[in-house]
């Protein structure tokens, strides 16, 4: 009897696979193509996009039962199920709008107006214009579920909320690939922002490497005319470093932190006087009970004007404040390579963990202290 079942329910669900499948076969498009967004900025492993008006056609689930039904009845709307009994191109990606009972919405081509889509013979598939928004968005690979977009809604809000980028609640699952499609698949999260552009003829970067790269970057993490704080590798060898490597001396590179900072609100002196505050200078190739070479004291410049002026104020005071004894190097960047995600943002999402109280937290208080008009909060 068991059997029987199974083989019924299998003859009812090939033959919907294959349709879906056909659908999808004979929908292409693509989103970047379409002129669907422009990018604006990357921050840490998130994209900050700015999404053009488009039309949609969607379908809202009655309920959770009725969900797998989203794709037929959208799907069939675009495959010539309309008042013109037209077929319609698809651009992808596939919306799914989480915050509105996981609505499922298609991107009309661009050659089509609202005015001049054909009316839908199923009353329940939706036509509207989506206004134009800024959009925060991450991506991931596979096939995507429930616990997947939980993840990274997540990582989504830490990165947001460590760039102090406002974001509302209305995230949505983008889906690039067809069913058939197995190999290098291509989701994304995106949520609206509140996001500000600035000039960027006035954002410059220093590299800096002063012992534990978490140390620094919560020490850089709410200064004031600082836009980011990224964790990672610089001052080697290899290309493509890992953190195994690198902490075992086999690259030659130092742990380091790119500051991103907006020269109108902050200067290099002002990022160095930080620097050499929250570190000692003195030690070659160790802070406290870190040690090796990747722990060294390092300033890492893109041009040689920089590297003067780090020169410049180095040199001022290793004479007046640390006795000619500032062992820190100074080079220019050849290359960054950003550190692993479980690096990025450690002390905000580690702050209880044995290392941070002990080591971070004393070395954070002890610059916001003495320099506390340089910090926002």
């Amino acid at each position: 009897m068991k059997y029987k079942k199974i083989k019924m329910s299998l003859k009812i669900l090939i033959p919907i696979l294959i349709i879906v499948l056909f659908f999808y076969s004979q929908l292409s498009g693509s989103a970047l193509k379409e002129g669907y967004y422009t990018k604006i900025n990357t921050i840490d492993n998130i994209e900050i996009r700015r999404y053009n008006q488009v039309v949609c056609a969607s379908y809202i689930p009655k309920n959770k039962a009725d969900r797998d039904n989203s794709f037929r009845n959208v799907a069939g709307y675009i495959f010539g199920k309309n008042s013109d009994k037209q077929k319609i191109a698809m651009t992808t990606p596939v919306i799914i709008r989480l915050h509105n009972n996981n609505e499922m919405a298609f991107i009309m081509p661009k050659s089509y107006e609202f005015d001049n889509l054909p009316i839908p013979d199923n009353r329940n598939v939706n036509l509207y214009k989506q206004t134009g928004q800024t959009k925060a968005a991450i991506t991931y690979s596979g096939f995507t579920n429930e616990k997947k977009e939980k993840e990274k809604i997540k990582e989504l809000k830490s990165i947001l909320s460590k760039n102090k980028i406002e974001y509302d609640n209305d995230f949505e699952v983008l889906v690039y690939n067809s069913p058939f499609e197995f190999i290098n698949r291509k989701n994304e999260i995106i949520v609206s922002i509140k996001y500000k552009e600035e000039n960027n003829m006035n954002l410059k970067s220093v590299y800096l490497g002063g012992g534990c790269f978490w140390c620094i970057e919560a020490v850089y993490e709410n200064v004031i005319g600082v836009k980011k704080v990224t964790s990672g590798y610089a001052g080697g060898t290899s290309k493509n470093p890992t953190y195994k490597e690198v902490s075992n001396g086999l690259t030659n590179h130092a742990e380091v932190c790119e500051i991103v900072y907006n020269s109108e609100i902050i200067t290099l002196e002002d990022i160095l006087k930080i620097f050499f505050l929250a570190h000692d200078p003195t030690t070659l190739n160790r802070q406290g009970n870190d040690i090796g070479k990747h722990y060294r004291s390092i300033i890492l410049t893109k041009d040689n004007i920089d590297k003067k002026k780090s020169n410049i104020y180095m040199q001022e005071i290793n004479n007046d404040l640390y006795d000619n004894k500032i062992v820190t190097e100074i080079k220019l960047l050849e290359n960054f390579y950003i550190a692993e995600n479980y690096h990025q943002n450690y002390y905000f999402n580690n702050k209880t963990a044995p290392y941070c109280n002990a080591v971070i937290s004393p070395k954070l208080q002890k610059v916001r202290n003495q320099l506390s008009n340089y910090y926002s909060n």
